[in-house]
């Protein structure tokens, strides 16, 4: 800052204005378009970051937006006159803004899966809408509207995520004094879709043995590493993100435990532990033979063509059992519901031994603050229990 008022060109008719109290993105054009037109200035807003403010990138954007007003004969600076006392109101904090500082204030609580889904509903669904509104403006008939618009192309389930997206973001902006209760997403009975949750697709007992000896067929056709990552995830009932990214320094073969950092589980934010698989003697057996082929490498499912990442994808254990035939019968997911109602209705095993060793952490949150009982002897019984009847079956190691 200086006494005095300076620009400074940020290219493209873009400057920021340097006050002694002050920067502000300005924009210089001409209306009526073309060289007859006459020289005006735009102040887009403050530079910065945070709500209200904006970078260089949002402040390129919004002039390349204020451009084609003005190409279309709309004059910039009228449309901020009429739209000022609207956006006085809202403190100059829009949707976008507010979003933004909201998933940042988010994203080291959420797995990166959630984190990914949340940016996409905000991009395909949400922004399009009301991402350059004034986050005050926005009623909660609108959010309604947006939902029902989702529910007629027949995603109910996804339109009633999208809106628990708003929701917390209203939320946010309830908590930082940008906007006053109600908050417009709120859930309520109209609100709902009726959508009904449907369970991820697993076998029924008498399939077992055919999948099996499918599995042990290469019915899939798939190449060895994937292969034992759906045997892996057969013998262990964990979920996908937990066990593809795997690394070697997780496996201890003298203590014959399998430590799943706290960050790749589930509900990290709550349990902050780590997950302990007890290691069966058919699961060693199988790691064994794993570390002969990718124990040069960190990861036990290794992939040399792996282009995000230098393990197997995410989605290789469900395209390769979709390969098999049971598109519809069977996916990764399932074999969790398999090994908590078979792992009781067949090996007698007590509920709340599977349910933890499946990660879930105990329902309520006074009992998960006290209850530290792990059950380690007992968990390590049922995964040789359950190793034992799944090679019975017919699983191949």
């Amino acid at each position: 800052p200086k006494d005095k008022r300076y620009r400074v060109s940020v290219g493209n008719s873009l400057f920021v204005e340097v006050y002694p109290y002050g920067k502000y993105f300005a924009w210089l054009y001409r209306f009526p378009p073309g060289k007859k037109g006459q020289q005006r200035w735009y102040q887009i807003g403050p530079y910065g970051k945070g709500p209200g403010k904006w970078t260089l990138k949002k402040a390129r954007e919004e002039r390349e937006r204020l451009d084609v007003l003005r190409k279309a004969g709309e004059d910039p600076r009228l449309l901020k006159s009429e739209q000022k006392v609207e956006v006085q109101a809202a403190r100059l904090i829009t949707f976008r803004q507010v979003a933004d500082e909201w998933i940042g204030n988010v994203s080291t609580k959420l797995a990166k899966s959630t984190l990914k889904d949340y940016r996409n509903k905000l991009k395909s669904d949400i922004f399009p809408t009301f991402g350059n509104r004034a986050i005050k403006t926005i009623t909660r008939v609108e959010c309604l509207e947006l939902k029902r618009i989702i529910e007629a192309r027949g995603a109910k389930s996804h339109s009633d995520k999208v809106f628990g997206v708003l929701r917390q973001i209203f939320e946010y902006a309830i908590d930082h004094e940008w906007i006053e209760e109600p908050n417009p997403a709120r859930s309520s009975r109209q609100s709902q879709s009726g959508h009904i949750q449907k369970s991820y697709p697993s076998l029924e007992w008498d399939e077992v043995p055919t999948f099996l000896d499918d599995l042990a067929q290469n019915k899939g056709n798939g190449d060895l590493i994937t292969l034992c990552a759906v045997k892996v995830l057969l013998l262990t009932f964990m979920r996908v993100g937990g066990i593809v990214p795997a690394q070697w320094t997780e496996i201890d073969f003298k203590k014959l435990i399998w430590t799943i950092p706290a960050e790749r589980m589930k509900g990290k934010q709550s349990t902050k532990t780590d997950h302990l698989i007890p290691i069966s003697p058919p699961l060693q057996d199988l790691l064994e033979k794993m570390y002969v082929i990718t124990g040069h490498s960190d990861y036990l499912f290794t992939s040399p063509r792996g282009k995000s990442t230098k393990h197997i994808s995410l989605e290789a254990p469900n395209h390769f059992i979709k390969r098999m035939g049971y598109q519809g019968k069977l996916v990764a997911h399932g074999v969790r519901h398999m090994a908590l109602t078979f792992g009781q209705d067949i090996l007698k095993t007590p509920f709340h031994v599977i349910d933890l060793q499946m990660g879930h952490k105990p329902p309520g949150k006074v009992r998960q603050a006290y209850d530290k009982a792990q059950y380690m002897d007992e968990r390590t019984v049922f995964m040789k229990r359950w190793a034992d009847l799944l090679l019975e079956k017919g699983l191949e190691i």
